[in-house]
């Protein structure tokens, strides 16, 4: 009776050890993804402010030949503004 017991908690043993193992593997696989994604991450943070930079928004005017300099547009009488 007492050796059905110890096979038990052999076999159950080995059990936690095999599910352990592959609970290793997959938070192993998992740290790589978020190591990879951060790198990612970085990448796309470094062309996004270079897409929302002043040197990209000239380069790409001066490529689409946008050469003329607006004047703003001043209000000459308020009411306008003060809806009268």
């Amino acid at each position: 009776m007492i050796w059905v017991f110890f096979l038990g908690l052999v076999v159950a043993n080995i059990f936690v050890f095999v599910s352990q193992m592959r609970l290793g593997e997959d938070i192993n696989y998992y740290e790589k993804e978020v190591r990879r994604l951060h790198q990612e991450n970085i990448e796309l943070e470094k062309k996004a402010y270079a897409a929302n930079s002043l040197q990209y928004a000239a380069s790409k005017a001066a490529e689409m030949e946008f050469v003329k300099k607006t004047e703003p547009y001043f209000l000459e009488n308020l009411r306008y503004a003060l809806k009268e």
